[in-house]
């Protein structure tokens, strides 16, 4: 009953957390865009950075950095901020490209206006710079005007240059300033206050695994089989598609046999400062699996390549702009979606080769029921023995899979009772609404020895960004594209004690210097799965990596039993720069 009780409140407090996530709202602050360099690997990144909107002067810090790999730097001198409503919400929208400059996008669904600073710009330097204001992308509503004046506002202590006010209803802005003197110095924002960001498809090409063509028009004949059409071209479709939407044009029962299509090219209307995601949708056996085949996409034309629709079943691709995360989120009046079905191969001359089977198949049978019984004869007693040492092994991996998992459990309470003692309330519901799926998922799986790789990365996943929120480390997790992740299997909860030993003695004391890297890869017909740490490392003892690395190791070795010809090696190298922890699934793939 204790039990049942502390399950509810883990539930309830989740769901309280989630719920705050949900909710997150801009806030009263000023952004702005810098240069954020790895310290370790030196490789850097634009990312966004926020002050309070009263701590303006903060901002002037970062204008001179000192050390020789500063942390971060801004992206240009001109420091452009952007403040907006303080209770925006959804107003992410992936950075645009223009020239040889990203600019940061920001979707305002409320209607208020963005105000537009630039901290770089002083009474000093003031009448080298202009800006100008472009309308949809096409109109040039303002043109290359001085800085309209110094401002002083949000706990300011030196004037900076004040760009404006803008709002414009239904319209998208383009503000940018530049340098007259250095056109390199160059910095903008892009503010969106359309609502409805559904796309557009012009059309669909097939094109086939058919040798190509070439057509010398207008003296070749008419091709009435081309390997590359217009799906909506019903002449030369091969049937593939018969009916379309009046109101967009696309087909709405486009199917085709397997293997017959090479790509579905996608032809977009033109989106600037509007990136896609784009899902392929697969349902077959009462089953959907959602894959994302693109994020962030820019250009017009998207090929949707065969790999993703090699398996008979009824698909969906699924286009909508792109969020802050990697989840289909827009509602249905933004997203657009193309139905279409793939069909198993037709069986051609069938009743031909179905008599021509019968005699081979008779014979192959008889031979194989001869072999089973005279092998099942020899080799009774000995298959009694196995399966007898196999029950007992069993009941010994399920008796270290029942200490795994309250194990995980109690590490877990223990990192959310340390969020709640520092005061972190919000990171505390984060962490509870991640721990309360984690439990649920770790539940569910408690009877089975072996899970899917995918579904072992979502669970190894969720628990290193619970992991993540406590200690600020960075990780990643590589999968080699050749493995399908949906159908190998692999050992239940193998990876997690690893990750979690790779936390607590390795990079837990190095904040946001620390990194976990994960691979998953395949080699011939085995599975290597390798955790990579930059800590300190340790010595290579029980005592030393934890109990549940100890379980680990007993749980290696019971499956050495049981699967003799699938051999598992377990390998643990420490240095002074790190900890590869190797595991080896021989014959998995």
């Amino acid at each position: 009953m204790r039990y049942k009780k502390l399950l509810l409140l883990i539930w309830l407090m989740a769901g309280y957390g989630a719920s705050n996530v949900a909710l997150a709202q801009w806030g009263h602050e000023l952004q702005f865009q810098f240069i954020e360099t790895d310290p370790a690997t030196k490789v850097e990144q634009s990312v966004p950075n926020s002050f309070h909107d009263s701590c303006a002067y903060q901002v002037l810090s970062y204008l001179h950095p000192d050390s020789r790999f500063p942390a971060q730097r801004p992206v240009s001198p001109i420091l452009l901020g952007v403040k907006l409503n303080p209770t925006l919400r959804h107003y992410w929208m992936p950075d645009v490209r223009i020239l040889s400059k990203f600019y940061r996008n920001f979707s305002i669904g409320d209607s208020s206006e963005a105000t537009v600073i630039a901290i770089g710009i002083t009474k000093d330097n003031i009448k080298d710079y202009r800006y100008r204001v472009v309308e949809n992308d096409s109109v040039e509503v303002v043109k290359w005007l001085a800085i309209p004046s110094l401002g002083k506002k949000f706990g300011a202590k030196r004037a900076y240059g004040f760009i404006g006010n803008f709002k414009a209803l239904n319209k998208q802005l383009l503000i940018e300033i530049v340098n007259v003197k250095d056109y390199k110095i160059r910095e903008g924002v892009i503010f969106d206050w359309r609502k409805i960001y559904q796309p557009v498809v012009n059309q669909i090409s097939i094109l086939t695994p058919d040798p190509f063509k070439v057509h010398t028009y207008p003296n070749d004949p008419i091709d009435t089989h081309p390997n590359f059409f217009n799906i909506n071209a019903t002449k030369v479709n091969r049937g593939m598609a018969t009916q379309f939407d009046k109101k967009t044009g696309l087909p709405t029962d486009m199917k085709f046999n397997v293997d017959s299509v090479k790509f579905i090219n996608l032809y977009l209307k033109d989106h600037p400062a509007i990136t896609y995601t784009i899902f392929i949708l697969r349902t077959a056996n009462g089953k959907s699996d959602t894959t994302m085949i693109a994020y962030n996409f820019a250009d017009n034309m998207f090929p949707v390549h065969g790999k993703f629709f090699n398996q008979p079943g009824k698909y969906q691709i699924i286009v909508q702009r792109a969020s802050g995360s990697n989840r289909a989120e827009w509602s249905d009046n933004e997203t657009l979606r193309i139905p279409f079905e793939v069909k198993p191969p037709p069986l051609t001359q069938k009743k031909v080769s179905i008599k021509y089977l019968i005699p081979y198949a008779i014979a192959a049978l008889t031979g194989v029921a001869i072999l089973f019984f005279a092998y099942r004869r020899q080799s009774n007693i000995k298959l009694r023995r196995a399966a007898q040492e196999k029950e007992i092994v069993g009941l010994k991996l399920q008796s270290i899979r029942a200490q795994l998992n309250p194990h995980f459990m109690f590490n877990s309470l223990t990192s959310i009772q340390n969020l709640i003692n520092k005061n972190n309330i919000t990171g505390a519901n984060y962490y509870l609404s991640k721990f309360a799926g984690l439990t649920r998922q770790v539940l569910d799986s408690s009877n089975e020895e072996v899970l899917s790789l995918e579904d072992e990365l979502n669970v190894l996943n969720d628990y290193l960004q619970m992991e993540q929120l406590r200690f600020n480390f960075k990780y990643e997790i590589k999968v080699d594209e050749q493995l399908n992740q949906a159908n190998v299997e692999i050992p239940a909860m193998l990876l997690q004690p690893f990750a979690e030993n790779a936390i607590k003695h390795g990079i837990a004391g190095l904040n946001v210097d620390g990194m976990i890297a994960i691979t998953i890869s395949g080699e011939k017909n085995d599975l290597i799965l390798a955790i990579n740490d930059n800590g300190a490392g340790f010595v290579k003892t029980d005592q030393a990596t934890g109990y549940g690395i100890k379980l680990s190791k007993d749980r290696v070795a019971l499956l050495n039993q049981i699967y003799k010809d699938q051999n598992v090696t377990l390998d643990i190298k420490p240095t002074q720069q790190g900890t590869t922890v190797t595991i080896r699934l021989s014959n998995w793939i």
